[in-house]
């Protein structure tokens, strides 16, 4: 049965009465029971009229609202949760050991009252600026003064340590450069933010690499107009998550020294390269890998100098960061190189000191020779002179209890030795020559006939 032939005759009913309570509303001054009673019918016929439209003869609810569109959900941006990427890792970092090379770094600390430093140089990418920005305010925490690197299969160690303890919520990174080539450009870059605690974590650990050549510029480690089509370490090889290895760098505060973070990367990373150079960095600043080298990123009037006597003080742009010259890893140094710490200054080789010994006898039989029997004579005075004989005053000596004598330390070149003994009568007389002139090489050591003396009988 369609609802509409029952709802519409109830309907004409219920608009009669209405339009005849609404003529009448404006003259009632009172409300009576019979008008109550009346409105009573009328919301009674309503009612009744109302509730016919929602049932049909058959029991079917045919509610006129079932033609009414269903209101319609506003899109939300709002995207689908994603699950929480794992990382289940393989093998982790222990403890570093003893360091197998390291580098150390000019300190700050000493100068931060007066906000300034002494060992900065823009031009050669040597950076000592652990300050704030135009402020000037000094952070031990980036004040690099030495990086210990360590190998314990399959870990390379980097140990940083620091004048003070990084801040808890530091987002400061601390990160090793290095240059597998020896030739001032860096390779790679392994990077790490320091985590809040002293656990083992790749979270905030990264590794960089310049796939193109471009660190540094045409100049390495020299300031260079900046160069937008250089893109530094421009390829990252490692993050937590990303890579195919999970385990690849670990990053963590050192839980025996507060004053120290450490990265641990897998030798392999590199190559297991057998000697390269390194060098070590401090940065709360710009932390761009791909900014590398910071001098070829900016100005020297952008960057700003620690120098408090320097035009261009205070730090602008290249703000707390530090970092140290470059060593090397499996050779030792000859020659310079860009980045290169300075070499130790060659020193003048000192010639191996030498000796003259020889001694004085009793020439019993007066031959000039010693012979088997004859004694040495002791407490001779024995002078050595610098030069040829004639010469005295270089050193005096005696002769032992067996009459023998010996000149140690001596430089090389010309020596004169004599011998000073009382030749009067009841004392000696000389048997043999009393001087005799020796030359001396570095090193040498020159035993010389013994000074033969018989008695000088009256």
């Amino acid at each position: 049965m369609n609802y509409r032939r029952k709802f519409f005759p109830i309907l004409a009913i219920a608009v009669l009465l209405f339009a005849g309570l609404a003529c009448n509303l404006t003259s009632r001054t009172a409300t009576t029971q019979e008008g109550d009673l009346q409105a009573s019918v009328e919301a009674a016929i309503v009612n009744t009229a109302v509730a016919q439209t929602l049932t049909s003869a058959e029991g079917e609810v045919d509610s006129p609202q079932a033609e009414t569109p269903e209101p319609e959900i506003a899109a939300t941006d709002t995207p689908e949760p994603q699950p929480t990427a794992t990382v289940e890792h393989l093998v982790r970092p222990g403890e570093p050991g003893n360091p197998n090379t390291w580098v150390t770094d000019n300190s700050t600390k000493s100068r931060a009252a007066s906000k300034s430093t002494g060992a900065d140089s823009f031009n050669t990418n040597f950076l000592e600026r652990p300050f704030t920005s135009e402020q000037m305010d000094y952070q031990g925490y980036l004040d690099l003064t030495r990086v210990n690197l360590s190998f314990v299969s399959p870990w390379v160690y980097t140990t940083f340590v620091l004048e003070d303890s990084p801040p808890e919520d530091t987002e400061a990174v601390y990160a090793l450069e290095i240059d597998l080539e020896s030739d001032g450009r860096g390779d790679w870059l392994i990077f790490g933010q320091v985590p809040p605690g002293t656990e083992w974590t790749t979270v905030g650990a990264q590794a960089f690499r310049d796939t193109n050549g471009d660190v540094g510029g045409f100049s390495p480690m020299n300031a260079e107009n900046p160069n937008p089509s250089w893109d530094g370490y421009e390829t990252l090889v490692f993050e937590d998550y990303v890579g195919s290895d999970p385990d690849l760098v670990w990053i963590r505060r050192d839980p025996a020294n507060a004053n120290q973070v450490q990265l641990a990367f897998k030798y392999s990373l590199i190559g297991s390269d057998g000697s390269f150079a390194f060098g070590g960095w401090a940065d709360e600043g710009m932390r761009d890998p791909g900014a590398f080298d910071y001098n070829d990123s900016m100005t020297f009037d952008q960057a700003g100098s620690p120098y408090a006597e320097s035009s261009k003080y205070p730090i602008k742009e290249l703000a707390s960061v530090d970092n140290t010259c470059r060593w090397t890893y499996g050779y030792e140094p000859t020659t310079s190189f860009p980045g290169l710490c300075p070499l130790p200054a060659t020193p003048t080789p000192t010639p191996e000191p030498g000796s003259i010994e020889g001694g004085v006898f009793n020439d019993m039989n007066l031959n000039g020779s010693r012979n088997g029997g004859e004694p040495g004579i002791p407490n001779v005075t024995i002078r050595l002179g610098k030069g040829a004989c004639g010469s005295t005053g270089f050193g005096n000596t005696s002769t032992a209890g067996n009459g023998s004598f010996q000149f140690n330390d001596l430089p090389a070149g010309t020596y004169c030795i004599s011998v000073q003994i009382d030749r009067t009568c009841g004392g000696w007389r000389p048997t043999t020559v009393e001087q005799r002139t020796v030359n001396l090489a570095p090193g040498d050591a020159k035993l010389i006939a013994w000074f033969g003396y018989g008695a000088y009988v009256c």
